[in-house]
């Protein structure tokens, strides 16, 4: 069952403690289902996956996830992220041109839309934030898309990873680390 298998994520959540254990339940028995309650909780949450799938690559697993949100209109932020094993990896964690960017102002249900008509043009689709207001957004709008979508026969799930972008001021260049999203669609 979900409820057994189930692991809870708060904001104060130790992100390596919580890889571990995430990589440990796919190698003993099957991926978890991550109980993340407030936009904290989501950003730790995230950060754990992407962390265990580098803990899981030696093993050949890695992972998907799809998240559902209890308030999915609202602005509620409790989710249940469901994670499942996969042998394969998405395509390479660069920025492409067309990567959607969300920021904390973003609006979760423009970004699904925009997200969705990407799905039935047929092109891929990732997507990046940066900060726990951001990223949890990021996740509601993948979300959103996915009841977008569903009715015409499509899956959403997605695979996080960390990437590096360079800023130049000046005279100096600074980094900052973001989440990005592969969104990987599928038919039902």
């Amino acid at each position: 069952g979900g409820a057994t298998n189930a692991l809870k994520v708060t904001g104060s959540s130790n992100v390596r403690s919580l890889a571990g254990g995430i990589a440990k339940r796919c190698r003993d028995t099957q991926a978890p289902v991550l109980l993340a309650a407030g936009t904290p909780a989501i950003n730790q949450a995230i950060k754990a996956i992407t962390i265990a799938r580098g803990f899981l690559e030696g093993d050949g697993i890695d992972l998907r996830a799809q998240a559902d949100f209890d308030d999915l209109k609202g602005r509620g932020m409790k989710a249940q992220i469901r994670l499942s094993k996969a042998y394969s990896k998405p395509r390479g964690p660069k920025i492409d041109d067309e990567d959607l960017h969300v920021t904390p102002r973003s609006e979760p249900f423009k970004v699904a839309g925009a997200i969705a008509a990407r799905i039935r043009e047929g092109k891929g689709c990732g997507i990046y934030a940066k900060g726990p207001d951001a990223v949890s957004r990021m996740i509601k709008s993948v979300a959103v898309a996915r009841t977008y979508i569903d009715e015409e026969g499509w899956g959403l799930l997605w695979v996080p990873t960390f990437i590096t972008l360079e800023n130049e001021s000046r005279d100096q260049t600074f980094s900052s680390t973001f989440v990005k999203l592969s969104i990987l669609e599928h038919r039902l």
